[in-house]
């Protein structure tokens, strides 16, 4: 009775022990697999969106700025040659700012010299002198203005509108003479020669008024027939 007992006791420590052993081989876990391989390279920095330039660009150039609109000024000094300085001494009134006309400034043809002027008279905007080489050249430059506005010769004074006449008579054909029209902008010009001296002179005026022209030419004047005041001089 107690010899199975012991015999079925053994027997079961028995089972147990060799169960123990099985499990101890048959659980062992398998080595893990070798961790995955670490990349050949690690990977660059994505690129910057806006690239960093090597050299910075120069500061952008401020665009001009517009200059007012002025008036030019005229020259305040020029060198008069004799000639030009002859006329200058001739003027007697009315005038400022005389400047040397010369080849270009619009000259009358055959005129050797020339000055211009500004004027003193609110009639008057501007008064031209001329100088001639002699009386024929000065009389043909002046006729031929008459002519290019449509002045009829020995047509009349300045009171009886566009005209042209001899301030002092001749027998012959007057080297003295004066005349007057409306320009192509409707201002009055006033035109007269001074024989002898050789000079031809004219009036460019403010308005349409050409008596008022004759009238500043003629300021002073006493004697009968009598001659334009505004120059006199003594030319060689």
């Amino acid at each position: 009775m107690f010899r199975f007992r012991f015999a079925s006791a053994g027997l079961l420590i028995a089972v147990i022990a060799l169960s123990a052993c099985s499990a101890n081989t048959t659980s062992t876990p398998a080595s893990p697999s070798a961790p995955p391989a670490s990349p050949s390279a690690a990977p660059s920095a994505p690129p910057s969106a806006t690239p960093v330039p090597s050299v910075q660009p120069p500061p952008a150039t401020p665009a001009p700025t517009r200059q007012p609109d002025v008036a030019t000024p005229r020259p305040t000094a020029q060198a008069f040659t004799k000639d030009e300085q002859d006329l200058l001494d001739g003027v007697q009134r009315g005038t400022e700012n005389c400047l040397p006309a010369r080849a270009g400034d619009g000259l009358p043809t055959g005129a050797i010299a020339g000055i211009e002027c500004d004027s003193t008279d609110p009639a008057v905007a501007r008064v031209g002198f001329y100088l001639f080489a002699g009386d024929q050249a000065m009389v043909d430059a002046y006729l031929a203005r008459m002519q290019a506005e449509g002045v009829e010769v020995e047509s009349g004074t300045c009171n009886d509108g566009e005209s042209e006449h001899a301030y002092i008579p001749d027998e012959g054909f007057a080297k003295d003479r004066a005349g007057c029209f409306l320009n192509d902008e409707g201002f009055a010009n006033y035109r007269y020669t001074i024989a002898g001296n050789h000079v031809y002179v004219g009036i460019l005026g403010r308005s349409a008024d050409m008596a008022a022209l004759e009238d500043f030419a003629w300021k002073g004047n006493q004697d009968m027939p009598g001659m334009p005041t505004l120059w006199f001089g003594g030319i060689d």
